[in-house]
Formats: C-alpha cells, sequence, structure tokens
C-alpha cells in the first residue's frame, strides 16, 4: 500500500485503523462518553479536550515505535519504554485486558442487537465473535483494507446524530446540573481529570501492537507520526460532540445500555437503525485490534499456531461476555487504565529524553529483544 498510494491516503487510512480500534462497542455506545465525562457535568468537556491532546499524542508516540522498532508486538515496545523486568509485567498483563477487550466487543454487540432488534444478545455475540475471527484469520492487511473503510462512515455518522441531537435538544443543556442530581450517572473515578488520563491509557495501550504494526509497515516516519495525530484528533472530536450530545437528553437515555443508540432512535426510525449498524462496525473493529494483538504477541500472522490461538481466545472471550455490557466497561476500563498509565508514564519519559522522535530508538534496538519471552 505504501508504494502505490499517496501519502496523504495512507495518513488517512492508518488514523482510520487507530480510531477504529478506539471507537468500539463503550466508545460509539456513549456507555463510556456517559461514565468519562458526561457523568461528571460541563467540567467533563475539559476533560474531554486533555483526553484529545493525549490521544493524539501516544497515537504520534506508539506508531513511531513501530517504525523505529520494527516490530508488530507490543511486547517490544513495553520492554524498550519500561525496561525488561516492568515492561514484561505490562506485556503479560496487557494480554488479559486486551482479552478483557475483545469480551466487552461481544457483550456490546449482543446488547446492541437486543436493544435495538430485540434479538437474543447471545445471536449478536456470536456474530461478532464470527466476522471478527474470520478478518483476523485473513491476515493484518485485510483488516487495514477493513477498518480504513468502515472508520469514515463511522465517524460521520456519530458526528451527524450527535449535531442533530444537539440542535433538537439545545434548550435541555441549562437544566443540565438538575438532570445530573436526578440521574446520577456513575462515573469511573472521584476526579474528571483523573478519569480522563485513565481514558486515554485503557484505549491506547491495547492496540500498541496495531499502532506499531502500522508504523512498522509505513516506510516514511512522518506518515506514520502524522496518523497517530490525525486518528487521535479525530477520536476527541468525537468524544466531544458525543459529551455534548449527551448532556442535552440526560435524562431520557441514561438508564440505557446503549445510552448513544437511544439518543438515535429518538431523531428517527432510521437515525437509529444507521446508527445500530454503525455501532456493531464500531465493535468489530474494536475486536479485530485486540484479537489481532494478542495472537502476533505469540505467533507471526497468518502461521497455523496463529490461526489456533485466536481460535482459542475468540471461544474464551464468547464464554466471558455472558457478564452485563456496562458492568464491564465499569469494571474492565478503569482497572485496564491504571495499568496504561505506567506505559503512558515511561512513553512520556523517554519523549521528554528525546528516545521516541529520534534515531535513538534504532541505535539502542537490540536484534535479541523480540526474542526474549
Amino acid at each position: 500500500m505504501e508504494h502505490q498510494s499517496p501519502a496523504i491516503f495512507r495518513v488517512l487510512a492508518y488514523a482510520g485503523v487507530y480510531v477504529g480500534a478506539v471507537i468500539g462497542a463503550g466508545y460509539a455506545s456513549g456507555q463510556e462518553i456517559l461514565q468519562f465525562f458526561a457523568g461528571y457535568g460541563f467540567i467533563g468537556i475539559a476533560g474531554a479536550i486533555i483526553t484529545t491532546i493525549l490521544l493524539a499524542w501516544y497515537g504520534a508516540v506508539f506508531m513511531e515505535l513501530g517504525y523505529r522498532l520494527k516490530t508488530n508486538s507490543h511486547k517490544v515496545v513495553c520492554r524498550y519504554l519500561c525496561g525488561n523486568l516492568l515492561g514484561g509485567l505490562a506485556d503479560y498483563v496487557l494480554l488479559f485486558f486486551m482479552f478483557g477487550m475483545i469480551t466487552i466487543m461481544i457483550s456490546g454487540g449482543g446488547a446492541a442487537m437486543e436493544q435495538y432488534y430485540g434479538w437474543n444478545p447471545m445471536i449478536g455475540k456470536l456474530i461478532i465473535a464470527f466476522v471478527t475471527f474470520i478478518t483476523v484469520f485473513l491476515g493484518f492487511s485485510s483488516a487495514i483494507r477493513t477498518l480504513g473503510f468502515v472508520t469514515p462512515v463511522m465517524v460521520i455518522g456519530v458526528l451527524i446524530i450527535s449535531m442533530i441531537t444537539i440542535g433538537q435538544n439545545y434548550g435541555r443543556l441549562t437544566n443540565l446540573d438538575e438532570a445530573l442530581a436526578i440521574v446520577q450517572p456513575a462515573t469511573a473515578s472521584k476526579f474528571w481529570w483523573f478519569a480522563a488520563i485513565i481514558y486515554v491509557s485503557y484505549n491506547v495501550v491495547p492496540g500498541v501492537s496495531t499502532f506499531a504494526s502500522l508504523g512498522n509497515a509505513e516506510k516514511n516516519v512522518k506518515v506514520a507520526r502524522t496518523a497517530g495525530i490525525v486518528g487521535g484528533l479525530t477520536l476527541g472530536i468525537c468524544i466531544l460532540f458525543i459529551t455534548v450530545a449527551i448532556f442535552s437528553n440526560l435524562e431520557a437515555i441514561a438508564s440505557y445500555q446503549i445510552p448513544f443508540l437511544e439518543v438515535a432512535k429518538q431523531i428517527n426510525y432510521t437515525s437509529g437503525l444507521l446508527f445500530s449498524i454503525l455501532l456493531l462496525a464500531a465493535v468489530y473493529t474494536t475486536a479485530v485490534s485486540n484479537l489481532y494483538g494478542m495472537g502476533i504477541r505469540f505467533f507471526n500472522a497468518g502461521s497455523t499456531k496463529f490461526r489456533l490461538m485466536i481460535f482459542i481466545v475468540i471461544i474464551a472471550a464468547i464464554f466471558a461476555s455472558m457478564f452485563p455490557f456496562s458492568q464491564l466497561v465499569g469494571t474492565v476500563y478503569p482497572a485496564l487504565g491504571i495499568l496504561g498509565l505506567v506505559v503512558m508514564v515511561c512513553a512520556l519519559y523517554k519523549t521528554l529524553t528525546g528516545e521516541v522522535f529520534s534515531d535513538k530508538v534504532e541505535k539502542k534496538r537490540l536484534a535479541s529483544l523480540a526474542n526474549k519471552p
């Protein structure tokens, strides 16, 4: 792809994969936006702005590290950033949380189909699990093509639905404090600013394998770096719009497992139907990113062992997805966010010391690093 496409198209394609890796069940559904931003009131907008900046920054960091470390695996990135001991611990703990993310995506798909179509949630879970497995089974290039196509449609859909909802319910924004007092939504942390930070860590860190693979596949480091920035900014803008849309109709939607789907339904039937499809696409893209990351950590993509592993993981995730979706979001995401803080702090330190956006990374890369357990 990089030999045939102009740089701008490669930037947009990679940024689309970044967005697709993050915009899964909790994000696009509005459930995590409610818990991490909207639940704090208007100060949640400040949190969304902080998150936007950090998403752009760390997107650029991890894509560039993939380019400079010549790796597809989060193992190499974690150990470079945090050292063999701490990085090794983060590597293995991260695998557990990547499994948790796959589980949440499958659960979210089932919840969305139940809420909108009235289907047995197990049907939705099996559909998401199957298409996720098939995509990763076919290889990373297949995933890039799929995510790069689906993501722009999701982003446009989210922005349109948000703007229509805000326009229809603009007057209710003045009553937000009263609505919050009545609804009292669960929040991810006692502090709004901390929720914004851990939101970044649990979204970005599980996708390190995907981001590194993008950077590794690209021949121009500026393209990889710019793609990370564009992807992060796109996600942040969507967060801001979803947050304000939830503000404008909080009392009517806060009790739903998939609140933003209810936002779309209240516009009209067609918008609800279209968004339900977009939501399932968002669930699918994030599940693909995490399943690929787990498989590539141990085996070469496309190998028999790789395919056997992702099959076992997807079957296990189906069983784990039996827990309620909102409970999974409120439990797994904050815990993953705290783990991700360790990797983020290490990445910040390496950046400030000039060891990320420079040739120092390549000079320090050891040939044996990728072979360590």
